[in-house]
């Protein structure tokens, strides 16, 4: 997933560079490019959601658990695990509810753009999502999984460098 949203990043370029060329050397643009750069945001970031946050990327406010981590390696870990749960189940929730708006925008042959234009069905973009909101589901579940063994052997799942707080 996460070579597929950095080849989207690939596309995107190649979208808005044949744009400009196309304004500047023919005094034509590219059409659909507005839409092509915003669908293709949302898709990237769905994406390469998932592969984030297994390599511990995701932005956190991490305060308190440092304060629990020197008093209990392990209280941190089970703390880290119910995040993790709480995270898988908000992206159950959102994938649930993307997934039916989906189905309805194929049944209801949605699209963005302008007809006589260019137009591009919205059905993929959001079932793209759905599929990276269960997939970053499937994630939280392991890193859940994990945290709770970790905290059993009484030993930290990940070491952060604590100089720029990165996974080492």
């Amino acid at each position: 997933m996460n070579a597929a949203g950095t080849l989207m990043v690939l596309v995107i370029m190649v979208v808005i560079l044949v744009d400009v060329f196309g304004r500047f050397l023919f005094a034509r643009p590219l059409p659909g490019t507005p839409e092509i750069v915003a669908m293709s945001i949302a898709v990237i970031v769905f994406l390469q959601f998932p592969s984030t946050l297994r390599a511990g990327r995701v932005i956190a406010t991490d305060g308190f658990l440092d304060w629990v981590g020197k008093r209990s390696i392990r209280a941190e870990q089970w703390l880290l695990a119910a995040y993790h749960v709480l995270g898988g189940v908000m992206f159950v929730v959102v994938s649930s509810h993307v997934w039916p708006l989906a189905r309805g925008m194929y049944a209801n042959g949605d699209f963005y753009g302008s007809l006589a234009v260019f137009t591009f069905p919205k059905w993929p973009v959001y079932g793209i999502i759905a599929f990276g909101c269960a997939v970053m589901a499937l994630q939280y579940a392991v890193l859940a999984w994990q945290y709770v063994n970790a905290g059993v052997r009484r030993e930290r799942l990940f070491e952060i460098d604590p100089a720029n707080k990165v996974l080492s």
